[in-house]
């Protein structure tokens, strides 16, 4: 998947596991099915079509539109000006050589979303995870 496609990914699961009201607003707005089928095909083996995650995703927007909350995903396709979106790396790749956590990643590798331990000082939950019972990857710094 493309950065627009998974910066819209981490923007969703961002917002759905710090706000757990936010799934009821997407339920009452008609776009329960879309999202619950979102997240299972992030959570499958295989990578899921570009093409099908943006009609979900849409869907799950014009939910939210439905009662009052606009753009939850999508900010035009680009991240705002003077911000770079970080590269598509697996947890593999990511630098380890100390035991301290710099921060935490997707786990599915479907997302650009990071978290870094001034939001958080455990691991966050995971939005694709079946029921909330998966958590970020985590990551450590780089020896200096």
């Amino acid at each position: 998947m493309d950065e627009a496609v998974r910066h819209r990914i981490a923007a969703l699961c961002d917002q759905l596991s710090r706000w757990p009201s936010l799934e009821t607003l997407i339920r009452d707005g008609g776009a329960e099915a879309e999202l619950k089928d979102l997240l299972r095909l992030l959570v499958g083996r295989t990578d899921p079509d570009q093409g099908q995650v943006i009609a979900l995703i849409d869907a799950v927007e014009r939910g939210c539109a439905r009662q009052g909350l606009a753009g939850l995903t999508n900010r035009g396709g680009r991240l705002p000006s003077g911000y770079t979106a970080l590269p598509s790396v697996s947890y593999a790749g990511l630098p380890t050589g100390t035991s301290e956590t710099a921060g935490w990643t997707c786990p599915l590798g479907r997302c650009s979303r990071v978290v870094i331990p001034d939001e958080s000082a455990v691991a966050p939950d995971c939005a694709a995870g079946p029921d909330g019972g998966m958590q970020m990857k985590p990551y450590t710094s780089r020896p200096r």
